[in-house]
């Protein structure tokens, strides 16, 4: 059998310990997924000049009061990691 010191035996130990504490932090954490930057961005990208909120909601991105540059006002979802627009609704103004 290897001989392993008491300090190697510890400094693994403290190693698995942390691995194990951080493995469920890390599990399902998609940066693009969960950066309402992102997001925003996007937004931008389909002519979107202003917004409410932006809220995480059951795998979808939730925006409330999207203004376009023509002023009409919008109730969006986007679907999370292709920012498809999934559900679009004109604010009768």
């Amino acid at each position: 059998m290897i001989e392993v010191s008491r300090f190697a035996r510890r400094a693994f130990a403290v190693a698995a310990m942390a691995f194990a504490m951080s493995a469920p932090v890390l599990a399902g954490h998609d940066v693009v997924r969960d950066d309402p930057g992102v997001v925003s961005e996007r937004l931008h990208r389909m002519g979107f000049i202003s917004w409410r909120y932006v809220k995480w909601d059951h795998g979808y991105w939730k925006i409330e009061d999207a203004r376009r540059e023509n002023g009409h006002h919008y109730d969006l979802k986007l679907e999370a990691g292709t920012f498809d627009i999934v559900h679009l609704k004109r604010d009768r103004d």
